[in-house]
């Protein structure tokens, strides 16, 4: 009994620390891409308007990928 008590333990941290660093790489995944729409739109010197455009279907496209993980 000790022993399975010993094993949840383990299992626990062992879960804690996938969920830490999945949310340290999805972090990292949406700074870049932040970084990369930043430079565009002052590349492009996007209008605000336009720039409202371009963050929506940013934002549709994460929802869209979440929907997709989700399924």
């Amino acid at each position: 009994m000790n022993s399975n008590n010993i094993t949840q333990s383990k299992f626990q941290d062992m879960l804690r620390q996938i969920k830490q660093e999945t949310n340290q790489l999805l972090c990292d995944i949406y700074i870049n891409r932040l970084i990369q729409i930043s430079g565009h739109i002052l590349e492009q010197n996007l209008t605000a308007s336009e720039v409202n455009e371009l963050l929506y279907q940013e934002a549709e496209k994460i929802r869209h990928q979440s929907y997709e993980n989700n399924a």
